[in-house]
């Protein structure tokens, strides 16, 4: 071989060494983070506590609570529950921040006090910081109630029913992604006082209900047959019309319901807050804030999209079936409010802000500042209650059009 055409041969097996590790490192990672969709997204699970949260100090109306690293949740303002084994309460204004410790206004709700942190974190115990505030039942926010059931086609589905008003316009609330009823306590008084019966219901996949046959998360695709069920039950009960409240991943399963049933026409107007209609974007977005195991390096955007095909070859996840965004100006025809968070770090509020943009006639888009996810009601519980009874006033009735 001519010493000419030696270099040239080099190049090509370096070139296709470098083809070769490009593959290798597509394919393998792919497989890897396509697993970790499947763990962290579609395998159902009950709500789990944040834990890495303790209790420094805890005075009469004031609790000192720290941590090992700065966190989101002891510092972002407003309303939340605390919970420890053996009682909760309920943490509000902030009253002092030093390094990692933060000072809240206090209010013990049940059980003794949490016990202070004495020596090493690590042996001390956990409290968890809980958005949904409440947390029990509707009881917990003054509201006598009934447990109800109602008959999907996979079985019978549990449900609150709160009853108001003349019993013929009905709120049907679904919760979201790994959450619970809970969810919807603290926006139930405010369905109530404006005369709307509420039905807070579970559906497949929740802790005491059938498993979706694919014994996954399917973020609307086959839900919706659950929100039709609880939706006819309302019906045969009197409801003349429905207004659909959704919380994060349940308004995925209340916009697949306005697309696919009969039913449909039944509903008025709709209520979504921080809503995860498009479950790709919310992928991305977490991926966007790992790195690749046992390296500083950032996940790239094409190891994700990479990994999202794998896991739809693997799982049938159908992401555009569960990108709503980009249908929802031929599925909204009704009046749409949507609170959501501008510093939510699960459903960016670029998706609630594309899809007011699908349908700016339809939807109105209430941006918190300093609220994540599903937590619009506890920065200001004031203001959100009054712009969800307006908005219910003005369009969630039959009479109004």
């Amino acid at each position: 071989m001519s010493a000419s055409k030696r270099p040239a041969r080099r190049i090509k097996l370096i070139i296709s060494i470098l083809a070769l590790l490009v593959v290798v490192f597509y394919a393998g990672g792919g497989i890897v983070f396509s697993n970790m969709i499947h763990a962290d997204a579609l395998t159902p699970l009950g709500p789990t506590p944040d834990n890495g949260v303790y209790v420094r100090s805890v005075a009469q109306d004031s609790i000192t609570l720290t941590s090992n690293e700065s966190r989101e949740d002891t510092t972002r303002p407003g309303l939340a529950g605390l919970v420890w084994e053996g009682g909760h309460g309920e943490i509000g204004e902030i009253v002092e921040i030093d390094g990692l410790d933060v000072t809240r206004r206090f209010r013990l709700i049940t059980g003794p006090a949490p016990s202070p942190c004495v020596g090493a974190l690590a042996d001390c115990i956990e409290v968890d910081i809980e958005g949904w505030t409440y947390q029990s039942d509707p009881s917990d926010v003054g509201l006598a109630f009934d447990e109800v059931s109602f008959g999907s086609p996979l079985g019978d589905l549990g449900a609150w029913r709160v009853d108001a008003g003349d019993g013929l316009v009905w709120a049907i609330h679904a919760h979201g992604w790994r959450a619970s009823r809970r969810e919807a306590l603290r926006s139930l008084p405010t369905y109530h006082h404006e005369g709307f019966t509420s039905l807070v219901v579970d559906y497949r996949n929740d802790e005491e209900a059938p498993a979706d046959p694919s014994g996954l998360y399917r973020f609307g695709r086959t839900e919706w047959e659950d929100v039709e069920a609880a939706v006819r039950y309302a019906l045969d009960e009197g409801a003349e019309s429905i207004v659909l409240v959704g919380y994060s991943t349940g308004a995925a399963l209340h916009v697949a319901f306005l697309e696919s049933s009969e039913l449909a026409a039944t509903v008025t107007a709709a209520v979504y807050d921080s809503p995860n209609i498009d479950m790709g974007a919310t992928v991305k977005h977490e991926a966007s804030k790992r790195t690749i195991p046992g390296t500083p390096v950032p996940v790239p955007g094409s190891l994700t999209a990479v990994a999202m095909l794998i896991a739809d070859l693997r799982w049938d996840i159908d992401w555009r079936g569960i990108g709503y965004v980009e249908r929802a100006g031929d599925i909204i025809e009704i009046p749409t409010l949507v609170f959501h968070g501008v510093d939510d770090d699960r459903v960016p509020i670029e998706v609630s802000r594309r899809l007011r943009d699908q349908a700016p006639d339809q939807i109105r888009l209430i941006e918190v500042e300093e609220a994540g996810h599903v937590t619009s009601w506890n920065v200001d519980p004031e203001a959100y209650e009054r712009a969800l009874a307006q908005f219910l006033d003005d369009h969630a009735r039959p009479s109004s059009g």
